[in-house]
């Protein structure tokens, strides 16, 4: 019996994870202009913003949030997908998983000592301090092998 527990676990998990895959800089694109019109942003602070520059502004902070949210990688509830981002950071970086995932979780850990109801203020923080340590890299379709 447990062991069937064990292996119904385990693929449900597998399942879920299952969905999400390498984010590319068009992902973050189409993620950014969805988020900028879910949000209903005026056009002249779209014009801003830069591929990565989210200024310090309520407005921006929401926008990275809502392109984490999209892109897997944030949670409004659980905060950062730790696993995800290692994954996301290792495929474009030359640094060992162990240095990445040590980074990403430095970041885990300042964003769990925030206001748990500020999501856009941790999802900022943590792009802050990702973007801050140069683990921030996304590759276009073309460089991605299949």
């Amino acid at each position: 019996m447990q062991i069937e527990c064990i292996i119904v676990l385990t693929s449900l998990i597998a399942a879920a994870s299952a969905g999400w895959r390498l984010q590319t800089v068009d992902d973050l694109l189409r993620n950014r202009n969805k988020c900028v019109k879910i949000l209903n942003m005026q056009d002249d602070l779209q014009e801003e913003f830069g591929l990565f520059d989210f200024p310090d502004q309520d407005s921006a902070k929401c926008v990275f949030k809502c392109i984490m949210n999209r892109m897997g990688l944030f949670s409004d509830k659980r905060g950062p997908h730790v696993g995800r981002l290692v994954k996301q950071m290792k495929f474009a970086s030359m640094s060992s998983t162990k240095a990445i995932r040590d980074e990403i979780l430095n970041c885990a850990y300042q964003d769990m000592e925030m206001d748990p109801e500020d999501v856009c203020d941790r999802a900022y923080a943590l792009y802050q301090c990702i973007q801050n340590s140069n683990l921030l890299q996304l590759k276009s379709p073309e460089t991605v092998k299949t």
